[in-house]
């Protein structure tokens, strides 16, 4: 099995998707942008692009399968062999 960002086209659309991303943003770049409400905006323009959508769906696969971080963002693992999330209560979020 290739991992993300090994494969060809994979890595193009990284790659494409990081420079389309630094010309958007202007002079200096994504990173040169000094405000959060800059960077939003950047990111909002290409929310629907197959790059946003490919680091996107990495980050949250990522977060899911690192134990360690749950507790950051409120996840309480996997609730199938507890008995499901109704009774466990599914909406005790407080960060959202």
């Amino acid at each position: 099995m290739s991992r993300p960002g090994k494969t060809p086209p994979h890595k193009d659309l990284i790659e494409n998707g990081i420079a389309d991303l630094d010309l958007k943003s202007g002079k200096d770049g994504y990173t040169g942008l000094g405000w959060e409400e800059q960077r939003v905006a950047v990111l909002r323009d290409i929310q629907d692009t197959p790059f946003f959508q490919a680091v996107r769906g990495g980050l949250v696969v990522g977060l899911y399968n690192q134990k360690e971080v749950w507790s950051i963002f409120g996840y309480e693992g996997e609730s199938y062999s507890k008995g499901g999330y109704i009774a466990r209560g599914f909406d005790d979020i407080e960060w959202l």
